[in-house]
Formats: structure tokens, C-alpha cells, sequence
């Protein structure tokens, strides 16, 4: 022991064996690794890049879809081969991706691609100001009513006493909210094709989430069927004070032509009568969208028959003219788009953007353009495929 000792035995020194052959510890050999290591060869260093990673690869994507409805906050659900699904853009991260879709329960009938020939969404607050929205559906004669709470990982929930109950309805579904300016409740009506033919209306609140027992208005008997529809309310002040009147203004897809019905609302009910046919070449086809700007402009958008989208403004100085800006052509081969949904929102005071989804051979396409001088310059038709990051 007294010889370990002098030799200096203890961790970092060498240490004797029998034969004398001095054997390194570990911490000796590591020192000469590194040693020889630095200096035989360079440390890696350098900036670091960030590779996207395409999704195509990893992520499923979206199923066909047939009819669709986005509500303005870019949530979406489609009917698609085994039943309606629910995704949404993420604006609040860079790459404001798509979410990967959830199925929206059904357990009574069968809503698929094949069976639904319209849906809308309404999102909004309830009396408690939690965030909900509220899914109708056309399909089989029937309309069906769903709603999603703010919760998480909630799913839809069947309404119990959908409106229109009894009633045999057709094409698509179409919501416009019309609250007076003496209503605190969040006000909707509900317009959808009668199956014997013109419109039916009716309203709901969200302290009322059914609108069974609630009054129905029949309009518009004699445009005959009506294959789609979409109503925007126009408000009219009616003295110097912030007090108004609301006008329900609907334009009608009826026998591949532009009809519109308008009308007062009084809060409940809608006196609506055909008022003027929209002058157009050829046929329209899929459903029409209406958007209201703050000056009561609306601007009209449909599928043409013959391909593209038409594009018509009415100002609040003619409201009886209808102004087609012109056909807004897709990329060659494209074909006819058989259902769309536009919203639009202000980028500056003077000027919105319109942005929208449309669906033409089973695939969704995003487009946007500005309300200005050159409306639609530039503008794309980009495929929403599968979940993961989207750039316009």
C-alpha cells in the first residue's frame, strides 16, 4: 500500500501493476482523445437552416368533398364519400395552416357527398359568450340542424328540435344575420328552397338554438323550384339618430337564371317579394354568394354554367341595377365550379378583401382578391389538398 501510495494511486494518475506497466485512467485517456481529437480534425459550426418539410408524404389528405360551407372565421365543413367533416384555418400561427379534419356525427341518416345538396354555418356568441356554430343541412327533403361549442375537442351535437321541422326543403340552405338595432340577442334568419317551390323563411336566436314554434314565411311562389339562394340584410337609417329599418335582399338560382327578392324584416318576419331578374349570358349554375359592405354595396358572385365565377355589384344609389364587373375566368381545362363561399374583410377604410373557397371536381381551391379599381388582378386559384401550412 505504501508503494501505491508514493506511486501517487488515486483517480487521474497512473497506476502500477505487477509487471511495472504503467495502465492510464479513464480520466488520462480521455484527455489524450480529446487532445488528439482537436487536433486532428475541425469542430462542426455553422448557421443552422430550417427546411420546410413537405406534407404531402406524411399527412393524409383531404377526402373529395361535395357540397361545403365556410362561415366568415375560415371554419369549414364539407360533405365528403363516408359522411361531413370539420376543419378550420389556424390565422394565428405563421404558416396559418389547415387543421386536420374531424367527422361530424350522424347517427340517424346518412350525410355524405352523395345525399346533401346544400349546408351553411353561423358562427356567433351565446347569451354566456361562449363562441358556438351552428351547421344546417339539406339532405333527402329534410333540413338538419347541428351545433359546436368553443370547447375543446368538442364535436357537433345534433339539435333536437331542428327548424323547419315537417317542412319538405331542397337545394341549399343560406343564414344572414338581421338583429335590430333595439335587440341584444344575436339574431339569424334561415332562408332555404321549398320543395314545392319558392322560398321559406324563418329566425332564431341563440337563446332560442331550435326555431320550432317560430313563425315561417313562403316567398317567392312564383320563381317556381329554386335550386340555391343567398339573402343579405341591408340596414336603412330612418332618422338622424342611430335608429333603422332592415331589408332582406336574396338572390335565387331558378331555371339556370338570377332572380332576387327583397323585402322588409321586422324582426321575425320577412315580407320578401320577386323583384327583379339579373341579366346574364348563358346560365349560372352551383349557388350565388352575396356580401354587404358597410356602405350597403353588395356584391354578387355565382358559378357560370359555361365556367369561372360572374362577379356583379349593386351600389345603394341603384338598387335596382345589378352591374356585371365581369366573368372571372379559371385556368384552362378547370371545370365549372359546383358550389362557393365568399366572405370579405377590411384591410383599409376604403378598401375590403374578398377571399373564398370554391369546389369544382371533388377539390376545394382558395382565391382572394381587393375591392379596388383592378379587382381580381392577380389573383390565383390555389388547391387546399391536405392538411399543414397554406401561403396564398
Amino acid at each position: 500500500m505504501s508503494n501505491a501510495s508514493s506511486m501517487g494511486y488515486g483517480f487521474g494518475s497512473p497506476t502500477s501493476t505487477e509487471s511495472g506497466t504503467i495502465i492510464p485512467t479513464p480520466s488520462t485517456s480521455r484527455a489524450n482523445s480529446i487532445s488528439q481529437s482537436s487536433s486532428s480534425t475541425d469542430i462542426p459550426s455553422g448557421p443552422l437552416n430550417l427546411t420546410p418539410l413537405s406534407t404531402t408524404s406524411w399527412r393524409q389528405p383531404y377526402p373529395s368533398i361535395g357540397q361545403f360551407a365556410m362561415a366568415e372565421s375560415e371554419e369549414v365543413v364539407a360533405a365528403g364519400p363516408n359522411g361531413l367533416f370539420y376543419f378550420r384555418r389556424v390565422r394565428d400561427h405563421a404558416t396559418t395552416p389547415w387543421t386536420e379534419s374531424r367527422p361530424v356525427p350522424s347517427e340517424r341518416v346518412a350525410l355524405n357527398e352523395l345525399t346533401v345538396s346544400g349546408l351553411a354555418l353561423y358562427s356567433g356568441q351565446d347569451p354566456y359568450k361562449r363562441s358556438q356554430l351552428y351547421l344546417y343541412c339539406v339532405s333527402g327533403g329534410v333540413l338538419y340542424s347541428f351545433y359546436l361549442t368553443d370547447e375543446n375537442n368538442s364535436s357537433f351535437l345534433p339539435d333536437t328540435s331542428p327548424p323547419l321541422a315537417g317542412r319538405n326543403v331542397t337545394g341549399n340552405p343560406t343564414i344572414v344575420q338581421a338583429r335590430n338595432a333595439h335587440d341584444s340577442n344575436d339574431r339569424w334568419s334561415l332562408v332555404v328552397p321549398c320543395q314545392s317551390g319558392g322560398l321559406l323563411h324563418t329566425e332564431a336566436t341563440h337563446s332560442y338554438s331550435s326555431t320550432g314554434g317560430r313563425a315561417v314565411d313562403h316567398l317567392a311562389s312564383d320563381l317556381g323550384i329554386i335550386s340555391a339562394v343567398s339573402v343579405t340584410a341591408i340596414r336603412k337609417s330612418i332618422d338622424m339618430t342611430t335608429n333603422y329599418e332592415i331589408e332582406l335582399v336574396a338572390v335565387c338560382i331558378s331555371r339556370g337564371q338570377l332572380n332576387v327578392v327583397q323585402g322588409p324584416f321586422n324582426g321575425w318576419k320577412w315580407e320578401g317579394k320577386t323583384s327583379t331578374r339579373i341579366l346574364h349570358p348563358g346560365e349560372v349554375t352551383g349557388n350565388p354568394m352575396l356580401i354587404t359592405d358597410r356602405n350597403n354595396q353588395l356584391d354578387l358572385l355565382v358559378p357560370s354554367a359555361e365556367g369561372g365565377i360572374f362577379h356583379f355589384i349593386r351600389t345603394q344609389s341603384a338598387p335596382n341595377d345589378w352591374h356585371m364587373i365581369g366573368r372571372v375566368a379559371f385556368p384552362q381545362n378547370t371545370p365549372p365550379a359546383s358550389c362557393l363561399s365568399f366572405h370579405s374583410r377590411n384591410i383599409t377604410s376604403r378598401t375590403r378583401e374578398l377571399y373564398a373557397l370554391v369546389q369544382t371536381c371533388g377539390r376545394l381551391y382558395h382565391v382572394k382578391t381587393t375591392s379596388n379599381e383592378l379587382p381580381w388582378y392577380n389573383a390565383r386559384l390555389n388547391p387546399i389538398v391536405q392538411p399543414g401550412p397554406f401561403f396564398e
